[in-house]
C-alpha cells in the first residue's frame, strides 16, 4: 500500500489505474501497463529522441514535448485572427494602465484635498435686532405707460399669450397699484417715504396709427383719451392718498396717440390725444392738494427726484432693430448727455417706455413695460412679455436703489 502510495495515477482521461513503472515513457506523462501498450516506443521524427511516441498522420512520430509543442502551434489560418487579438490584448492592457494611473491621480488628489481641508469652527449665533429707520427722506417712484386703452387682443390669436380690453386694463392695473401700495407699506419700515413721483411716459392709447387697430379697437380715439384719462386720474387718486406730495410728470409725444400719419416733432406734445389723457386726469385730481401735475410742452422733460434728474420720454425717436435697440439708445443717452453739459436741464439718469419690456440697462437707462403685454404682432414675431409696471426708490445720496417690475402673469387655461 505504500508503494501505490507513491505511485501516480494514469494521465490519460478517465482513468483511475496507478502508473506502471516499468513502462515509465516520461516524468510527466503517467501511463499505466493498459494504456502504455497503445504507444509505441520508437524514435521521435522532430527531434530524433527515442522515447514513447505519438501517432501525427503529417508529421510522423513525435515524442510527448514536441507532440504538445505541435498542439500549442495555430493553423496558418489562424494566424491573421491571431496577431489582432494579441493586438487587442496590448491596447487593453495599455488603456488599464491608463486608467489604474488616472484612479491613482484622482485618489492621490482626493487624499491632498481632504488633508488640506479642515472643518472650522461655526460663526458665532447672530443676534437680530431691528435697525432704526432711515432718517433721509426717500421718494417712492411709479412709472405709468403703454396702456394702449381701446386695442383688443384676442388669445385665440396669441394661444393665450395675450389677451386685453378695457376691462382687464382696470383689473390688471388695480392690482399692480395694489402691490405697489402694499410694497411701499414694507418698505416703510426701513425707511421715510412721504413723496412719490409718478412717471407717465405716454402710449395711453390705442390709437389709429395701423389700419389694424382702425377696425378691431374697442372704442374710437376720443373715447379712448377720455377712459384712459379717467382711468390715469383714479389712478393717481389711490397713490395720492398714501403720500404726503405726489408730482405726476406727464409725456404726451409718442407714437399711438399722435393725430398725423408719420410722427412728427413740432407741436408733438400738444397734437396728440394723450394731452387730452393728462389733461382729463388732471381735472380729475384738482382737488387732491398734494398732487401736482408737470405736463411736458415738448416731446422731453426732465424731473428731479430726491436730488437725481431723471430724462423722460417715449423713446419712440429711437429706431427698433433685431428687438429692442441697446445700442441706439446708448447714442442717443450719450448724444443727449453731451448736448446737456454745463447746463440746467443735465441728467443722472434716463426713463421711458415704448418697448414693453422692463429693465435697467447699464445702471442708468430705466425702461418700463406694458399694460397690454402681448399682441398678434408680437406673437407674430415670437416675442413675448408680461403685462408690467416699474417702480424703484430713490435715495438723497445712493440714489435708484429697489427696482421692482410689478407684473401681472400670464394665466393659461
Amino acid at each position: 500500500m505504500s508503494d501505490k502510495k507513491k505511485l501516480r495515477v494514469c494521465a490519460i482521461k478517465e482513468c483511475t489505474n496507478f502508473e506502471n513503472p516499468r513502462l515509465r515513457a516520461h516524468p510527466e506523462i503517467p501511463r499505466c501497463k493498459e494504456h502504455a501498450e497503445h504507444q509505441q516506443f520508437r524514435k521521435c521524427s522532430k527531434c530524433g529522441s527515442e522515447d514513447y511516441v505519438h501517432r501525427c498522420a503529417k508529421t510522423g512520430p513525435l515524442c510527448h514535448d514536441c507532440y504538445r509543442t505541435k498542439q500549442q502551434e495555430p493553423e496558418a489560418e489562424d494566424v491573421p485572427q491571431i496577431e489582432y487579438l494579441r493586438n487587442r490584448i496590448t491596447e487593453l492592457n495599455k488603456l488599464n494602465k491608463n486608467l489604474l494611473r488616472t484612479a491613482g491621480e484622482q485618489k492621490e488628489m482626493a487624499a491632498t484635498v481632504a488633508e488640506s481641508v479642515r472643518a472650522t469652527a461655526p460663526f458665532p449665533k447672530y443676534s437680530y435686532s431691528r435697525p432704526k429707520k432711515s432718517k433721509s427722506s426717500i421718494s417712492a417712484v411709479i412709472m405709468l405707460s403703454d396702456w394702449h386703452i381701446g386695442e383688443v387682443i384676442q388669445a385665440n390669436e396669441t394661444e393665450g399669450f395675450g389677451q386685453y380690453d378695457f376691462e382687464i386694463a382696470q383689473d390688471r392695473l388695480f392690482n399692480i397699484l395694489t402691490a405697489f401700495i402694499n410694497w411701499i407699506d414694507v418698505q416703510r419700515s426701513a425707511y421715510l417715504i412721504d413723496s412719490c413721483a409718478v412717471f407717465s411716459v405716454g402710449d395711453m392709447i390705442s390709437g389709429d396709427i395701423h389700419q389694424e387697430l382702425m377696425v378691431t379697437n374697442e372704442f374710437p380715439i376720443p373715447v379712448q383719451a377720455a377712459k384712459a384719462g379717467l382711468l390715469l386720474g383714479e389712478a393717481i387718486r389711490r397713490i395720492a392718498s398714501h403720500f404726503k406730495t405726489v408730482d405726476v410728470y406727464e409725456i404726451g409725444a409718442d407714437n399711438h396717440s399722435r393725430l398725423t400719419k408719420k410722427p412728427q416733432a413740432k407741436q408733438a406734445a400738444q397734437n396728440s390725444m394723450s394731452y387730452l389723457v393728462h389733461t382729463i386726469a388732471n381735472c380729475v385730481t384738482e382737488k387732491h392738494t398734494n398732487v401736482k401735475p408737470h405736463l411736458a410742452k415738448g416731446i422731453k422733460q426732465v424731473a428731479t427726484v430726491a436730488g437725481s434728474r431723471f430724462l423722460l420720454e417715449h423713446e419712440n425717436t429711437v429706431k427698433a432693430w433685431m428687438g429692442i435697440p441697446y445700442y441706439g439708445m446708448q447714442r442717443e443717452r450719450g448724444r443727449e448727455a453731451i448736448k446737456r453739459m454745463n447746463t440746467p436741464h443735465t441728467f443722472d439718469y434716463l426713463a421711458c417706455g415704448h418697448w414693453h419690456v422692463p429693465g435697467l440697462i447699464e445702471g442708468s437707462m430705466i425702461t418700463n413695460g406694458s399694460l397690454s403685454g402681448t399682441s398678434e404682432y408680437d406673437h407674430s414675431c415670437g416675442r413675448h412679455a408680461n403685462p408690467c409696471q416699474m417702480a424703484f426708490l430713490v435715495h438723497p445720496k445712493k440714489r435708484v436703489f429697489n427696482l421692482v417690475p410689478f407684473t401681472e402673469r400670464i394665466k393659461f387655461d
